[in-house]
C-alpha cells in the first residue's frame, strides 16, 4: 500500500464529508488548517475562490460600524452575524480578496427571517479619496427567500459578476484594499436573524475537473483564498481531510 509523504510534520487532522450534487456545495476553509486532502470515487469538479476579508455591519440608528468577520468564517454555530431588526438603513459590508459573483448565506435554523423583505444588493462601482459609489448588482437570484422573506433559509445569493473595483474605503474599519459589496433590506428583518457563516462563491462556474479515484492533496493559499466549490454530474460522496502543519 503506498503512503502519504509530507513535506513537513502535521500536528492536527480534521475530517468531514461533503454530498455532491449538479446544484454547487459552497464549503469555507476550516480555520488554521493549511493543507487538505480531498477524494471521491467519481469524477467531481472543484472552484477555488476568494477570502472573504472584511465584514462590516452598518447601523444607521447608532452611525457605527461593528466588524463581524471572525463570526463569519469560523464555522462555528454557536457564534453568528447578528442581523436583529436589520432596518432599511441598516448595511451589512462584505470585503473580498478578489470579485465574487455572489455568497453563500448559512442560516440558523430558528433564528431566521420571517418578515416580507428582499435584500437591496451592491458592489462598490468607483472609489475615489475613500470615498465608495455603490452600485446595484444585476440579474441577482436569492436562494436565501422563502415565499418573499429573504434570509430564511440556507442558500446562495447569486448575481452576474459585476464591474467592481479594489480599494480602501476610509468609514470601515479596514486598511486592506478589498472588493466591497453591500446589502440592506426592503423592510425590517424579524428581530432575531443568525447568519453563522457568510461563504463566498467564486467569480466563475467554469470548475477544474478531479478525477476519481484519485487523493488530490493542496497546500491553501489562505491570504487569498477562502472556500471551495464543488459539484458533480450526478452525486457522490466527498472525503474532506483538513491538515495542519
Amino acid at each position: 500500500m503506498a503512503s502519504e509523504v509530507y513535506s513537513k510534520a502535521i500536528t492536527k487532522l480534521y475530517g468531514e464529508t461533503v454530498s455532491l450534487t449538479t446544484t454547487a456545495s459552497h464549503l469555507l476553509f476550516r480555520p488554521d488548517y493549511q493543507e487538505v486532502m480531498l477524494y471521491c470515487a467519481s469524477q467531481f469538479r472543484i472552484g477555488l475562490a476568494p477570502r472573504l476579508a472584511a465584514v462590516e455591519y452598518y447601523s444607521a440608528s447608532g452611525t457605527s460600524y461593528t466588524s463581524y468577520l471572525t463570526q463569519a468564517i469560523d464555522r462555528d454555530s454557536a457564534t453568528h452575524v447578528p442581523l436583529d431588526a436589520m432596518a432599511t438603513g441598516d448595511y451589512l459590508y462584505l470585503g473580498f480578496t478578489e470579485p465574487v459573483r455572489g455568497f453563500h448565506f448559512t442560516i440558523d435554523a430558528t433564528n431566521k427571517n420571517d418578515n416580507a423583505a428582499t435584500l437591496d444588493m451592491e458592489y462598490m462601482s468607483a472609489i475615489a479619496a475613500g470615498a465608495a459609489t455603490f452600485t446595484d448588482v444585476a440579474s441577482d437570484s436569492d436562494g436565501t427567500n422563502v415565499a418573499g422573506d429573504t434570509l430564511k433559509q440556507s442558500g446562495l445569493y447569486a448575481f452576474t459578476l459585476p464591474a467592481v473595483v479594489q480599494g480602501i474605503v476610509t468609514v470601515l474599519n479596514s486598511n486592506e484594499p478589498l472588493y466591497w459589496y453591500r446589502f440592506c433590506p426592503s423592510a425590517t428583518l424579524s428581530a432575531t436573524v443568525d447568519v453563522t457563516d457568510i461563504t463566498p462563491a467564486c467569480d466563475t462556474v467554469n470548475y477544474g475537473y478531479m478525477e476519481a479515484g484519485v487523493v488530490h492533496q493542496f497546500h491553501l493559499n489562505t491570504a487569498k483564498n477562502g472556500a471551495f466549490e464543488f459539484d458533480h454530474t450526478g452525486t457522490g460522496t466527498l472525503d474532506v481531510t483538513w491538515v495542519r502543519l
